[in-house]
């Protein structure tokens, strides 16, 4: 009779003899010399790879501690919103700060402590996924043994928009920038609505803005752009520049310390490579030409990378954008402050601004109090945020929808305990 036990089931599975726990010493030098890892590969790497890189391997008793770095990561950014974001996430991981200088050819290179550049890949969902994706600027936790970029920290701000030719997805041009460089050209460029739109991505990002006025010496009537300027910046600073003179360029280095981030965004062909140059004391960037027929560049900075001045910041130098769409709301009321507060005026708080009765919108562009293109393009920007929303919800509705099904497909495929 069948008891049940493996004894009456000869095709049962017998299990072998327990080892003894105790293991013998490895008389592999390279065993002792691994640093250990919290996580990772489940058995240490063979003789061959382990000597892969012999600049970027120490044994664990030499190994590098990030307090001890903290002077030189204080000069490419590192600050207290850094410290503590790294105390609560990553303190005794194994792993070191480090931040993120330029991409190439899918790898990052990286400042580390020793001033040294690593170049390092990133994790899948650091580089596919568009909420977790890493950028110029990022300080990210590195491993060194082998170079992986494992997280990515918290960013202090970013510098971002609606990624061209996308529905939704957000691009970020650039992470963790200090004072952001909204530059237009004085010759053809000048465009006071475009302007608004950069004002919009720039207080949305969190940095400091500064509108720079550039080629100033080519420009007429600077006095009237000026004042069309102010009246959009919304009390950020207007600065005339000349690239080609140097004229300007002392007032913007007044922004910027040591260690700080500034970032210059703008057009292709309003001299952002030449600015650079100028305020990095040498020629750092290539410079292009410029199309006398209309005043466009070409794209001559392809890239986004972070330099290193002789006066101790850093300056990040993004390429010319075509599309200026912003990706967020909260900077359009900083951007268009008398129109919010017309819109507050209104008698009827769901007030179309049409024929309605006490419109403080329609009083305001009949009196000329309100320009009509600037409140145009107030509604266009809003409108775009509106549509970009519901593209946002519709697309997380599906992706939910999806991860549901996922989920009941697996349940009704999962093995059942006979």
């Amino acid at each position: 009779m069948w008891n049940g036990s493996a004894r009456s089931r000869p095709w049962a599975r017998r299990r072998p003899a327990r080892r003894s726990s105790a293991r013998k010493p490895s008389a592999l030098p390279w065993r002792a010399a691994t640093v250990a890892r919290p996580s990772g590969r489940r058995h240490p790497p063979s003789p061959k790879h382990a000597v892969a890189r012999p600049s970027l391997r120490f044994p664990a008793s030499s190994a590098p501690h990030w307090r001890g770095m903290m002077p030189r990561l204080a000069e490419i950014g590192w600050n207290d919103f850094f410290e503590q974001a790294w105390e609560r996430d990553f303190a005794g991981s194994g792993l070191i700060p480090a931040r993120i200088a330029s991409s190439l050819r899918g790898a990052f290179v990286l400042w580390t402590e020793n001033d040294g550049d690593i170049e390092a890949p990133a994790r899948p969902k650091l580089v596919r996924n568009p909420a977790t994706k890493v950028c110029t600027g990022d300080w990210v936790a590195l491993r060194l043994q082998p170079p992986v970029v494992e997280d990515v920290l918290p960013r202090r701000t970013k510098v971002a928009r609606k990624a061209s030719g996308s529905d939704t997805v957000e691009q970020v041009l650039g992470a963790n920038v200090d004072v952001l460089f909204l530059v237009q050209g004085l010759d053809r460029d000048f465009n006071i609505r475009r302007l608004e739109r950069y004002m919009t991505i720039a207080w949305d990002s969190g940095a400091q803005p500064v509108v720079v006025l550039n080629k100033a010496d080519l420009c007429n009537d600077l006095d009237a752009r000026m004042a069309e300027a102010n009246e959009v910046a919304g009390g950020a600073p207007v600065i005339p520049t000349s690239a080609a003179s140097g004229e300007g360029v002392d007032a913007l280095l007044a922004f910027l310390t040591p260690g700080k981030t500034a970032a210059l965004i703008g057009s292709s062909g309003v001299g952002k490579s030449k600015l650079t140059n100028r305020l990095a004391g040498g020629a750092v960037r290539d410079v292009g030409a410029v199309r006398e027929a209309d005043g466009r560049g070409r794209h001559t900075t392809v890239g986004r990378e972070l330099i290193r001045t002789p006066q101790g910041w850093l300056l990040m130098d993004l390429p010319g954008i075509r599309e200026v769409q912003p990706s967020g709301g909260s900077g359009v009321e900083q951007t268009f402050p008398d129109v919010e507060e017309l819109i507050a005026q209104c008698r009827f708080s769901n007030c179309s601004h049409g024929s309605e009765p006490g419109c403080a919108i329609q009083e305001a562009l009949e009196t000329g109090a309100l320009e009509r293109s600037r409140y145009e393009n107030y509604g266009k920007v809003q409108a775009e945020l509106a549509v970009l929303e519901q593209k946002k919800d519709a697309r997380l509705q599906g992706e939910a929808k999806r991860q549901m099904r996922k989920i009941h497909h697996d349940q009704r495929n999962r093995p059942r305990n006979r």
